[in-house]
């Protein structure tokens, strides 16, 4: 059965700038997904992914890897079950290669999507990547922004992708999909590692303001932190978007703030790490291109009971060192763009 967690965003009605009516009415949908280890099964002699090997710690087969590719695909159709997704951020994915497997080489492979993906320094050899339809989106342009986390003693982490597009009203978008560092080492901890993430991402957004007559920004990913934690708050300055209707196109507007449950459980308690962050531009009524809703995909086949805590949770491909053939410790988000 298909059950989202729903954010309604009201469509504000104003007196616009711009004349809509030239187009009819229409949705695009876009989604971020964090795979979870989304690895193919060759050792890269360069990079700490030993586990996910036949030989390694997680036995990780061709056979596991088709079974893993094909549950992604999955949860990208269930996200949007009339046309699929037209734009998909992801993160913990390791190359091209599982990329162009996971589009050529599965049941998605009708969908014609087109990616682009990161070649980041972590440590693990993940990376973040965009799938587009690209009749929906045409990529104009595409650069991976360094995030240097060694004056917060870091170590090499994620690129943050940028893309930019045009949709089929002509409106120009700026895509970034983020992977933030983690707080393995303790939230306190690594604070600061997570508002440089956040500073790198606001310092090309801010560019994008000045060139933009009409700047329309979406920053999706796993940014480990919840809306109203520091380097969202303050670093990006997102608001909630109840206010979202006073506000300039520049102003930034976390989408999932104050929306529970989550899209992650650690320890029984729901997170909401995976995030949309997007300008005001989309929520004020001042222009063509609005966010109509939000969603969490919290789809059964995606779930599991958790007999620890009790409720329910994300269900994953291990559990430990042992294969259950799960999808992932994260749930899909989603947001539907009406033009």
């Amino acid at each position: 059965m298909r059950r989202f967690y729903a954010i309604r965003i009201l469509l504000l009605v104003s007196m616009l700038t711009v004349s809509c009516t030239a187009y009819p009415q229409s949705t695009m949908n876009v989604m971020f997904y964090n795979t979870e280890n989304l690895f193919d099964t060759m050792d890269n002699p360069l990079k700490d992914d030993d586990e996910f090997t036949p030989d390694g710690t997680k036995a990780w087969t061709e056979k596991r890897y088709w079974e893993k590719l094909a549950n992604v695909g999955r949860v990208i159709v269930a996200v949007d079950e009339d046309n699929a997704p037209e734009l998909i951020g992801m993160c913990e994915v390791e190359n091209g290669q599982v990329l162009t497997d996971l589009t050529k080489r599965t049941a998605l492979k009708s969908l014609h999507y087109d990616y682009v993906v990161t070649d980041s320094p972590d440590r693990r050899g993940i990376n973040v990547a965009l799938l587009y339809k690209k009749t929906w989106f045409r990529l104009i342009s595409v650069e991976s922004l360094n995030v240097n986390l060694r004056p917060a003693g870091g170590g090499p982490t994620r690129d943050i992708l940028h893309a930019t597009g045009r949709i089929m009203t002509g409106d120009t978008i700026d895509v970034y999909v983020c992977h933030w560092p983690s707080r393995i080492n303790g939230e306190d901890e690594t604070e600061s590692r997570r508002r440089i993430a956040a500073s790198v991402a606001m310092g090309s957004i801010r560019k994008v303001f000045g060139e933009r007559e009409k700047p329309y920004v979406i920053l999706m990913g796993d940014l480990n932190e919840g809306p109203s934690d520091s380097a969202v708050r303050d670093v990006m300055g997102a608001a909630s978007p109840d206010d979202a209707e006073n506000m300039p196109d520049t102003a930034m507007v976390a989408l999932m703030y104050g929306r529970k449950p989550g899209s992650y459980r650690y320890d029984g308690e729901w997170n909401t790490y995976d995030q949309f962050v997007v300008s005001a531009s989309f929520l004020n009524g001042l222009g063509c291109t609005a966010i109509e809703n939000v969603h969490i995909g919290a789809f059964d086949f995606i779930m599991e009971e958790d007999n620890r805590y009790g409720g329910r949770k994300p269900y994953r491909t291990y559990n430990g060192r042992r294969y259950q053939g799960g999808f992932s410790d994260h749930l899909p988000i989603a947001l539907d763009l009406a033009y």
